[in-house]
Protein backbone atom coordinates (compact mmCIF):
# COMPACT_ATOMS: atom_id res chain seq x y z
CA UNK A 1 0.00 0.00 0.00
CA UNK A 2 1.32 3.43 -0.90
CA UNK A 3 0.00 6.50 0.95
CA UNK A 4 -0.24 9.92 -0.65
CA UNK A 5 0.92 8.95 -4.15
CA UNK A 6 0.85 12.00 -6.43
CA UNK A 7 0.24 10.12 -9.68
CA UNK A 8 -2.98 8.47 -8.45
CA UNK A 9 -4.09 11.84 -7.12
CA UNK A 10 -3.82 13.09 -10.68
CA UNK A 11 -6.46 10.61 -11.78
CA UNK A 12 -8.69 11.41 -8.83
CA UNK A 13 -8.47 15.10 -9.65
CA UNK A 14 -9.21 14.56 -13.31
CA UNK A 15 -12.20 12.34 -12.67
CA UNK A 16 -13.56 14.50 -9.86
CA UNK A 17 -13.32 17.65 -11.91
CA UNK A 18 -14.63 16.10 -15.11
CA UNK A 19 -17.40 13.83 -13.92
CA UNK A 20 -18.27 14.96 -10.38
CA UNK A 21 -21.72 16.40 -9.76
CA UNK A 22 -23.69 17.16 -6.62
CA UNK A 23 -26.94 15.18 -6.59
CA UNK A 24 -30.31 16.88 -6.73
CA UNK A 25 -33.86 15.51 -6.57
CA UNK A 26 -34.71 13.41 -9.61
CA UNK A 27 -36.98 15.39 -11.95
CA UNK A 28 -40.21 14.01 -13.27
CA UNK A 29 -39.79 12.30 -16.65
CA UNK A 30 -41.43 15.16 -18.56
CA UNK A 31 -39.29 17.76 -16.79
CA UNK A 32 -36.15 15.68 -17.33
CA UNK A 33 -36.77 15.77 -21.05
CA UNK A 34 -37.22 19.52 -21.08
CA UNK A 35 -40.38 18.94 -23.11
CA UNK A 36 -43.87 17.66 -22.41
CA UNK A 37 -44.64 14.11 -23.59
CA UNK A 38 -45.87 14.10 -27.17
CA UNK A 39 -48.62 11.60 -26.34
CA UNK A 40 -51.14 11.53 -23.44
CA UNK A 41 -50.63 7.77 -23.16
CA UNK A 42 -47.82 6.97 -20.70
CA UNK A 43 -46.77 3.87 -22.61
CA UNK A 44 -46.27 5.81 -25.82
CA UNK A 45 -42.82 6.84 -26.99
CA UNK A 46 -42.08 10.56 -26.99
CA UNK A 47 -39.74 11.84 -29.69
CA UNK A 48 -38.32 15.35 -29.53
CA UNK A 49 -36.42 16.65 -32.56
CA UNK A 50 -34.55 19.80 -33.54
CA UNK A 51 -32.22 20.69 -30.65
CA UNK A 52 -33.93 18.43 -28.13
CA UNK A 53 -32.47 18.99 -24.66
CA UNK A 54 -32.68 17.05 -21.42
CA UNK A 55 -31.90 18.33 -17.93
CA UNK A 56 -30.71 15.49 -15.71
CA UNK A 57 -29.57 16.23 -12.15
CA UNK A 58 -27.27 19.10 -13.03
CA UNK A 59 -26.38 18.08 -16.59
CA UNK A 60 -27.88 19.60 -19.73
CA UNK A 61 -27.80 17.02 -22.53
CA UNK A 62 -28.34 18.38 -26.05
CA UNK A 63 -28.76 16.60 -29.38
CA UNK A 64 -30.91 16.83 -32.50
CA UNK A 65 -33.09 13.76 -31.84
CA UNK A 66 -34.22 12.19 -28.55
CA UNK A 67 -36.42 9.10 -28.29
CA UNK A 68 -37.91 8.80 -24.81
CA UNK A 69 -40.50 6.55 -23.20
CA UNK A 70 -42.63 8.39 -20.65
CA UNK A 71 -43.60 5.19 -18.85
CA UNK A 72 -40.20 3.54 -18.38
CA UNK A 73 -38.02 6.65 -18.53
CA UNK A 74 -35.70 5.01 -21.07
CA UNK A 75 -34.21 7.30 -23.69
CA UNK A 76 -31.86 7.04 -26.65
CA UNK A 77 -30.05 9.77 -28.56
CA UNK A 78 -28.83 8.27 -31.86
CA UNK A 79 -26.78 11.25 -33.04
CA UNK A 80 -23.96 13.37 -31.64
CA UNK A 81 -24.58 14.43 -28.04
CA UNK A 82 -23.27 17.46 -26.14
CA UNK A 83 -23.33 17.55 -22.34
CA UNK A 84 -22.65 20.65 -20.24
CA UNK A 85 -22.50 21.40 -16.54
CA UNK A 86 -20.83 24.13 -14.52
CA UNK A 87 -17.14 24.11 -15.41
CA UNK A 88 -17.16 21.27 -17.94
CA UNK A 89 -18.47 20.01 -21.26
CA UNK A 90 -18.49 16.65 -23.03
CA UNK A 91 -19.43 15.06 -26.33
CA UNK A 92 -20.14 11.56 -27.63
CA UNK A 93 -21.32 9.96 -30.85
CA UNK A 94 -24.61 8.94 -29.19
CA UNK A 95 -26.18 8.34 -25.77
CA UNK A 96 -28.72 6.28 -23.87
CA UNK A 97 -30.07 6.19 -20.34
CA UNK A 98 -33.06 6.41 -18.04
CA UNK A 99 -34.47 9.67 -16.72
CA UNK A 100 -36.27 8.04 -13.76
CA UNK A 101 -33.12 6.31 -12.51
CA UNK A 102 -30.96 9.32 -13.29
CA UNK A 103 -28.47 7.46 -15.49
CA UNK A 104 -26.92 8.43 -18.80
CA UNK A 105 -24.21 6.88 -20.96
CA UNK A 106 -22.20 8.65 -23.64
CA UNK A 107 -21.01 6.20 -26.30
CA UNK A 108 -18.31 6.54 -28.95
CA UNK A 109 -15.31 8.89 -29.10
CA UNK A 110 -16.14 10.45 -25.74
CA UNK A 111 -14.19 13.63 -24.93
CA UNK A 112 -14.66 15.61 -21.72
CA UNK A 113 -13.03 18.96 -20.92
CA UNK A 114 -12.93 20.60 -17.51
CA UNK A 115 -11.69 24.08 -16.64
CA UNK A 116 -10.72 23.15 -13.07
CA UNK A 117 -13.49 25.17 -11.46
CA UNK A 118 -15.80 22.33 -10.43
CA UNK A 119 -16.73 22.41 -6.71
CA UNK A 120 -15.48 18.83 -6.29
CA UNK A 121 -11.90 19.85 -7.15
CA UNK A 122 -11.40 21.22 -3.63
CA UNK A 123 -11.59 17.66 -2.29
CA UNK A 124 -8.20 16.86 -3.83
CA UNK A 125 -6.51 20.21 -3.29
CA UNK A 126 -5.54 23.14 -5.47
CA UNK A 127 -2.55 21.35 -6.99
CA UNK A 128 -4.93 19.08 -8.86
CA UNK A 129 -7.67 21.48 -9.88
CA UNK A 130 -6.28 22.74 -13.20
CA UNK A 131 -7.67 22.25 -16.69
CA UNK A 132 -8.04 18.56 -17.49
CA UNK A 133 -9.24 16.27 -20.28
CA UNK A 134 -10.52 12.69 -20.36
CA UNK A 135 -11.18 10.53 -23.40
CA UNK A 136 -12.73 7.06 -23.52
CA UNK A 137 -14.98 4.84 -25.61
CA UNK A 138 -17.91 5.01 -23.18
CA UNK A 139 -18.79 7.05 -20.09
CA UNK A 140 -21.70 6.05 -17.82
CA UNK A 141 -22.96 8.44 -15.13
CA UNK A 142 -25.18 7.31 -12.24
CA UNK A 143 -26.23 10.65 -10.74
CA UNK A 144 -28.11 9.37 -7.68
CA UNK A 145 -25.26 7.26 -6.27
CA UNK A 146 -22.64 9.53 -7.88
CA UNK A 147 -20.88 6.68 -9.68
CA UNK A 148 -18.97 7.40 -12.89
CA UNK A 149 -17.69 4.57 -15.07
CA UNK A 150 -15.34 5.21 -18.00
CA UNK A 151 -14.58 2.20 -20.20
CA UNK A 152 -12.34 1.50 -23.18
CA UNK A 153 -9.10 3.34 -23.94
CA UNK A 154 -9.45 5.62 -20.93
CA UNK A 155 -6.99 8.54 -21.02
CA UNK A 156 -6.52 11.37 -18.51
CA UNK A 157 -4.45 14.51 -19.01
CA UNK A 158 -3.80 17.48 -16.71
CA UNK A 159 -0.66 19.56 -17.13
CA UNK A 160 2.36 17.29 -16.70
CA UNK A 161 0.15 14.56 -15.24
CA UNK A 162 -1.52 11.89 -17.33
CA UNK A 163 -2.79 8.35 -17.03
CA UNK A 164 -4.38 5.51 -18.94
CA UNK A 165 -6.36 2.35 -18.19
CA UNK A 166 -8.91 0.05 -19.74
CA UNK A 167 -11.50 1.12 -17.18
CA UNK A 168 -11.90 3.68 -14.41
CA UNK A 169 -14.74 3.83 -11.87
CA UNK A 170 -15.23 6.71 -9.45
CA UNK A 171 -17.67 6.26 -6.54
CA UNK A 172 -18.10 9.61 -4.84
CA UNK A 173 -20.44 8.15 -2.21
CA UNK A 174 -17.79 5.66 -1.07
CA UNK A 175 -14.95 8.08 -1.92
CA UNK A 176 -13.10 5.48 -4.00
CA UNK A 177 -11.48 5.36 -7.42
CA UNK A 178 -10.86 1.97 -9.09
CA UNK A 179 -8.65 1.63 -12.17
CA UNK A 180 -8.07 -1.63 -13.97
CA UNK A 181 -6.41 -2.99 -17.09
CA UNK A 182 -2.90 -1.82 -18.07
CA UNK A 183 -2.96 1.09 -15.63
CA UNK A 184 -0.26 3.72 -16.20
CA UNK A 185 -0.11 6.88 -14.07
CA UNK A 186 2.55 9.51 -14.72
CA UNK A 187 3.48 12.79 -13.07
CA UNK A 188 6.68 14.45 -14.18
CA UNK A 189 9.48 11.88 -14.07
CA UNK A 190 7.59 9.43 -11.83
CA UNK A 191 5.21 6.74 -13.08
CA UNK A 192 3.22 3.82 -11.68
CA UNK A 193 2.27 0.76 -13.74
CA UNK A 194 -0.07 -1.95 -12.47
CA UNK A 195 -2.99 -4.19 -13.40
CA UNK A 196 -5.30 -2.65 -10.79
CA UNK A 197 -5.07 0.55 -8.74
CA UNK A 198 -7.49 1.45 -5.94
CA UNK A 199 -7.37 4.95 -4.48
CA UNK A 200 -9.23 6.25 -1.41
CA UNK A 201 -10.00 9.92 -1.94
CA UNK A 202 -10.27 10.65 1.79
CA UNK A 203 -7.35 8.74 3.29
CA UNK A 204 -5.16 9.09 0.16
CA UNK A 205 -4.27 5.39 0.44
CA UNK A 206 -3.29 3.75 -2.84
CA UNK A 207 -3.19 0.00 -3.45
CA UNK A 208 -1.55 -1.21 -6.67
CA UNK A 209 -1.92 -4.86 -7.69
CA UNK A 210 -0.37 -6.94 -10.45
CA UNK A 211 3.40 -6.51 -10.42
CA UNK A 212 3.17 -2.79 -9.64
CA UNK A 213 6.26 -0.77 -10.40
CA UNK A 214 7.29 2.74 -9.44
CA UNK A 215 9.62 4.02 -12.12
CA UNK A 216 11.79 7.14 -11.92
CA UNK A 217 13.84 8.53 -14.71
CA UNK A 218 17.55 8.07 -14.04
CA UNK A 219 19.55 11.01 -12.80
CA UNK A 220 21.86 12.16 -15.60
CA UNK A 221 25.47 11.16 -15.04
CA UNK A 222 27.96 14.00 -14.65
CA UNK A 223 30.01 14.84 -17.71
CA UNK A 224 33.37 13.00 -17.76
CA UNK A 225 36.40 15.03 -16.88
CA UNK A 226 38.82 15.64 -19.75
CA UNK A 227 41.78 13.26 -19.87
CA UNK A 228 45.28 14.47 -19.03
CA UNK A 229 46.32 14.25 -22.69
CA UNK A 230 43.49 16.60 -23.63
CA UNK A 231 44.52 19.27 -21.15
CA UNK A 232 46.23 22.32 -22.66
CA UNK A 233 49.99 22.53 -22.03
Amino acid sequence: MHRGGSAPALVAAAVLGLMGVAPSPTPSPAHAMGVAPASPHPSASASAENDAAMSLNGYVIETDTTNWNANSGDFTMPHEVRVTRSGSDARGDKASGNSKRGVATLIGNVVVHDDGGAPEAKDVGGDYSGTATITCDQLAVETKQRIYDAQGNVRFSQGNRHGSADRGTLNQTAHTLHLEGKVVLVEGDTSIRASVVDYNLQSKDVTAVGAPMIIRQPVPSPSPKPSASARPS
